[in-house]
């Protein structure tokens, strides 16, 4: 019922707004009346002199801005103008495109035979261009489509004006302030839960403040998110937030568990930190002031196996399922894979698999062995994995440093089972209980582990993987952020499944990739966390931010 008396409304609403266009009101009185809508200090007005045209591919008008207001207004390019019409008796908000400055001689198209000087030719009116954003009508913001009146009154907009107009959502996770030309104003910028639950995907090179982004979003994020960290950006922000830090460790660091907790510190640059107390596969480390968790992982092959042709890149699709087979016949609870192909080659001949898809299995498994991430050794045992649900509860990173050692296979393949196992576990809560559980997803260097691969055998596991994460996940809650500098190696199916894009400095083959070449000059030289942001869920498409700093 509320919704069809608020229909009612409106359309009372609209039929008012249309009796009082068709009742003329005296020409005066209608600017004076689009005086008193302005929501800000009236600076000049829509040109007399240049046609107010504009269509479904032109956006742009003209403005007229005196020179005794041009003198006293800080007018730059991107500053953003609003625009009051008298006669659909509606609000725009535009932003400057370019300006205009000729002395009065250009003006006048009077020829100057002797170059002088003249300060009385400089009097002359800021012609300013700009692009219409939005519009208001009847409360509601929404792409312009009302005429332009010339001598429609421009005025500087007030802050509260801006931020309606720009559509920018009241709640999410704060990344940064608006910017206006090179000046940043006080209006936030966010990512809603909306934006980040149909994935994100941020473009820029070294040094543009991709990795800060990051941090700031993790930072600020109230849902519990996990980040896949390749480089250790974000171990120390996960240790300054007193979250979790999950290492899947290497044979090549098959040591005692105090003693690789100390390499781990000192690579880590965390002094001063020591086991202060051990829940389970838990590890709470502490330096007296703070504290964070810390889980030392290990994949076992019983509770991997059916997971592994999927997840890596070495089986053929037929290797891959006759590998599940076999090994449902021939892998006991404590078998490792070293002794995969004595377990199990008798069953393989028995089920007289090709000889050359048994030939793939085995090198397959070789080389999931050399990847140094499966059964790995503590001394009195093999590291397990930990209780998922139990990381999920926090801010988690994923430190792949140690795995990279081994190659950006085994850092791809650890990511890939640890994302398997918190899926299934936010699956099963949503078949059984039928509720979403907000969880978010941090991939920094995104083409490591979602190239475009060139062979199609290579790229089906990988896209089925990809669906799994950001069409059947976001259905289930599950938001994810991804980062690179080479959106051109990236997988096509993020790029169509991102629906948030973030533009920082780049170059032009890099933006092109993602729809944003027309912002290459000012990107190119952009500062650091300058960026522009194209999101279904901000009423102003490409919108200018800087991000905050970590």
């Amino acid at each position: 019922m509320m919704q069809v008396s608020k229909m009612e409304e409106r359309g009372e609403q609209a039929e008012r707004r249309e009796e009082e266009i068709q009742t003329p009101a005296p020409l005066s009185q209608l600017i004076e009346e689009a005086r008193k809508r302005a929501k800000g200090k009236i600076i000049g007005m829509v040109s007399r002199v240049y046609p107010a045209e504009y269509g479904e591919d032109e956006r742009e008008v003209k403005i007229e801005v005196s020179f005794d207001t041009y003198l006293s207004s800080r007018i730059l390019i991107g500053s953003y103008l609003g625009i009051s019409l008298p006669v659909s008796r509606t609000l725009m908000l535009s932003r400057i495109k370019a300006v205009t400055r000729q002395d009065i001689l250009s003006i006048s198209k009077v020829p100057s035979l002797f170059p002088q000087e003249n300060v009385s030719g400089l009097m002359t009116p800021l012609v300013i261009t700009v692009e219409l954003l939005s519009e208001e009508v009847e409360g509601e913001v929404v792409p312009p489509s009302s005429p332009i009146d010339p001598q429609s009154p421009v005025f500087l907009p007030s802050l509260d004006f801006i931020k309606g107009m720009l559509g920018i959502p009241e709640e999410g996770v704060r990344i940064g302030k608006v910017v206006e030309g090179y000046r940043e104003i006080e209006v936030d910028v966010k990512l809603s839960k909306e934006a980040l639950k149909h994935h994100v995907l941020v473009v820029g090179t070294t040094g543009a403040g991709k990795t800060n982004l990051l941090k700031v979003i993790m930072k600020n994020s109230d849902t519990p998110l996990i980040v896949f960290d390749i480089q250790g950006d974000y171990i120390k922000p996960a240790v300054e937030m007193g979250g979790s830090i999950v290492v899947p460790v290497t044979r090549d660091y098959e040591m005692g568990i105090t003693d690789f907790v100390d390499v781990f510190l000192k690579r880590s640059n965390l002094s001063g930190y020591k086991i202060s107390k051990v829940e389970g596969d838990r590890l709470i480390l502490s330096n007296g002031k703070s504290s964070f968790n810390l889980y030392l992982l290990g994949f076992g092959l019983p509770e991997n196996y059916k997971l592994l042709p999927d997840v890596s890149p070495y089986f053929s699709p037929q290797g891959g399922e006759f590998f599940k087979i076999v090994s449902e016949n021939c892998v006991g609870k404590n078998n490792v894979i070293d002794d995969w192909e004595d377990n199990c080659r008798e069953v393989m001949e028995k089920m007289k698999i090709h000889r050359e898809t048994q030939n793939n299995i085995i090198r397959s498994v070789y080389l999931l062995s050399q990847s140094g991430i499966i059964d790995v050794s503590f001394g009195k045992g093999y590291y397990q994995e930990p209780n998922y649900e139990e990381i999920m509860k926090s801010k988690a990173v994923v430190d792949l440093r140690w795995a990279l050692e081994r190659g950006v296979d085994s850092a791809t393949i650890a990511s890939f089972l640890i994302i398997n196992k918190i899926f299934k576990i936010i699956d099963d809560r949503y078949k059984k209980e039928g509720k979403e559980t907000e969880y978010l997803m941090i991939f920094d260097e995104a083409h490591e582990y979602f190239p475009q691969g060139k062979r199609e055998e290579n790229k089906e596991p990988l896209e089925r993987l990809i669906n799994k994460i950001m069409r059947l996940g976001r259905v289930r809650g599950i938001g994810t952020i991804l980062a690179t500098h080479r959106p051109t190696d990236l997988n096509d199916l993020i790029l169509t499944l991102t629906n948030t894009k973030v533009a920082m400095r780049a170059d032009e083959d890099a933006l092109k990739r993602i729809g944003m070449e027309k912002y290459s000059k000012v990107l190119s030289v952009s500062p650091p966390g300058f960026g522009i942001i194209s999101s279904y869920t901000i009423k102003v498409n490409n919108l200018a931010f800087r991000s905050e700093k970590y």
